[in-house]
């Protein structure tokens, strides 16, 4: 299925049904009464969260939702029918927009989670509403409340634990199918990878995390070079960030420490919360560097390009060093998971909690 992580609609609940002036009208009774029924609400439009989604595909084709409105009230106190509502299903991780103001409406972030997107407009009053003790044939009614009408903007943004970032070819992809079961397209050449991946690494009995494989930034992404910064967006819930570098490049007239710094710029310019989350160096394809000459290679990079975080010595394809990674990873996500627990929606006041956040 094609990878859609970003959708327009239109929204519309359903307008309220109008309510109805009558009077009972029966023989042998007399001045029967105003009975005039209510008007039903309009349908609303909710947005619910579903794991087994994971693109907004059916968003791009269908643009216009909209509920039913409410039936007109009638006669004999009979109340019109609620509209029924529209439930529009979006993969967990959806953050839905205002279109015109740019404003988050919400966020999904849990399965089977519920948000109201549009309210239905309630019901008008029949002249039954009205009988009072000095007027005892009314003949006012008023009209159902019209629905909410919104435009929307759709945005998938992947829950990861990890994120994987690099240039193209630096064997990001590799990387992951080496520690996880993703199997995303690998290939020799630029942008293989046209789309996130995520995988699942297991390290022990439920210990596991996820990783987040997007595809290559280049130079200039910010200006749209290459596939631009559009899939930036799912790397800002992950807990770390692997910069991934390719230490043995084909061409020798490319600078490893070059291209880490232009990943590094790209990534302040889009977002500087991204640029200030943890990240570390995964220093891939050792296996392409003769063994006498890594370190001497390794303390090179690290010494021009002034790091003073985590450094990892890897090889995806070999399948070396990544013991080690994937250890360290896990201890790292774990830490932070205990140092800031999800919040429980049944108890608002705990700690973590929605009241305490």
């Amino acid at each position: 299925m094609k990878f859609i992580d970003e959708a327009t609609i239109d929204i519309a609940a359903g307008d309220g049904g109008a309510g109805c002036a009558s009077f009972r009208r029966e023989k042998f009774i007399p001045f029967g009464g105003p009975n005039g029924g209510d008007g039903g609400r309009g349908g609303s439009v909710w947005a619910v969260a579903d794991r087994n989604i994971n693109t907004l595909i059916d968003y791009r084709y269908a643009r216009r939702h909209q509920a039913r409105n409410g039936e007109a009230g009638r006669g004999s106190d009979q109340f019109g029918a609620a509209g029924g509502d529209v439930v529009l299903r979006m993969p967990v991780g959806t953050v839905v927009m205002d279109a015109e103001t740019g404003a988050v409406v919400c966020e999904l972030l849990e399965h089977d989670e519920r948000i109201q997107l549009a309210k239905g407009g309630d019901g008008g009053f029949g002249n039954l509403h009205f009988k009072t003790s000095t007027n005892r044939a009314p003949r006012q009614k008023t009209p159902g409340w019209p629905g909410e009408q919104k435009k929307l903007k759709l945005e998938l943004r992947v829950l990861a634990d990890v994120g994987l970032l690099g240039m193209p070819n630096a064997g990001k992809s590799t990387l992951i199918t080496a520690i996880s079961n993703a199997r995303p397209k690998i290939a020799d050449y630029p942008f293989t990878t046209l789309h996130p991946h995520l995988g699942v690494v297991r390290v022990g009995p439920e210990q596991s995390f996820v990783v987040a494989d997007i595809p290559g930034l280049i130079e200039g992404a910010s200006e749209g070079a290459g596939l631009g910064h559009q899939f930036l967006r799912h790397l800002q819930r992950t807990r770390l960030l692997l910069h991934v570098v390719d230490l043995a490049p084909f061409d020798d007239s490319v600078d490893p420490v070059a291209q880490a710094r232009a990943i590094a710029s790209e990534l302040k310019k889009y977002d500087p919360a991204l640029h200030a989350k943890p990240r570390w160096l995964v220093l891939n394809k050792l296996d392409m560097v003769p063994v006498e000459e890594r370190e001497a290679r390794v303390k090179d990079f690290v010494r021009r390009l002034r790091w003073k975080g985590p450094v990892f010595q890897v090889s995806a394809l070999a399948r070396e060093g990544l013991a080690r990674l994937v250890e360290s990873i896990y201890e790292h996500v774990s830490r932070h998971q205990r140092e800031a627990p999800l919040p429980d929606p049944r108890f608002p006041d705990a700690p973590g909690g929605p009241a305490s956040a």
